[in-house]
């Protein structure tokens, strides 16, 4: 088929055998019917595939745990969040002009390494450097460069405690990683998640203040902390300034929680 340059491809074009020199011909057969498509077509089938394979292999790897076995509830969430994180850091790619597909992929794999039965609550530290261990050859499959893949393993490895067990650099791809993590872990579900497992429901009122003082500490340290963007930082102080508010309307409202003598001494 003859290419011209400057032809926007047409059927007439089609039929006489003529398409600009950038062009790529593609043939897709749709319910029997033959369509013309660029490169991109393909290009977007691949992206599907590798994220698909993705999801496949983080749920294989978790279906391996014996305590995923016994708390499936557990498992759920923690591909409820990773799926969560994935958008997150998309969003973040896409506005800073990094790879959207790769970083996806990236935030679903963060936390694979809770795949392994972890013995005691300090172990769960290790689950980033697990991850990336895991995730290195799973990677090399969806035919990424040694380079692309060393990136993401490092950003899995170093997004719980910012330690890694291999040399590695602090690209603003890497540490996005962990960004996205942080945003997610943050959010609105975050605060439901908080107070059901300190079992804020069976505290007395003294334990609930003391509890969302401290809370409200913890909120404010870490307002201070910064993302590796513009775009996650924005996202970041956000989530942040949510939960503050949330838990300063519930201190006004604990504090209305005792009877009016008492309030007014």
């Amino acid at each position: 088929m003859e290419q011209v340059k400057g032809i926007e491809p047409s059927t007439p074009a089609w039929e006489a055998g003529v398409l600009p020199l950038n062009y790529t011909c593609v043939l897709v057969l749709t319910f029997g019917i033959i369509h013309l498509t660029d490169g991109n077509y393909y290009t977007k089938m691949k992206a599907n595939d590798r994220i698909e394979k993705t999801e496949e292999f983080l749920k294989e790897m978790f279906s391996t745990s014996g305590f995923f076995k016994i708390h499936p509830e557990a498992m759920e969430y923690r591909i409820e969040h990773s799926y969560r994180v994935a958008h997150i850091g998309k969003k973040i790619a896409e506005a800073e002009g990094m790879d959207p597909e790769r970083m996806a992929i990236a935030c679903l794999l963060h936390d694979v390494g809770y795949y392994v039965d972890f013995k005691e609550k300090e172990d769960y530290t290790e689950h980033g450097r697990i991850g990336a261990s895991v995730a290195r050859p799973f990677l090399k499959t969806l035919g990424y460069s040694d380079e692309e893949v060393e990136e993401v393993c490092y950003g899995i490895a170093i997004h719980v405690d910012d330690k890694a067990d291999f040399e590695g650099e602090r690209t603003i791809f890497a540490l996005t990683i962990g960004d996205a993590d942080n945003i997610d872990r943050f959010d609105a579900f975050r605060i439901y998640d908080t107070l059901e497992k300190a079992h804020y429901w069976d505290m007395h009122l003294e334990e609930k203040n003391d509890f969302v003082d401290r809370r409200l500490q913890s909120l404010d340290r870490c307002k201070k902390v910064n993302c590796a963007t513009d775009t996650a930082e924005r996202m970041w102080q956000d989530k942040l300034d949510f939960q503050i508010e949330f838990f300063t309307r519930l201190k006004h409202q604990l504090a209305n929680s005792i009877w009016w003598s008492i309030h007014n001494k």
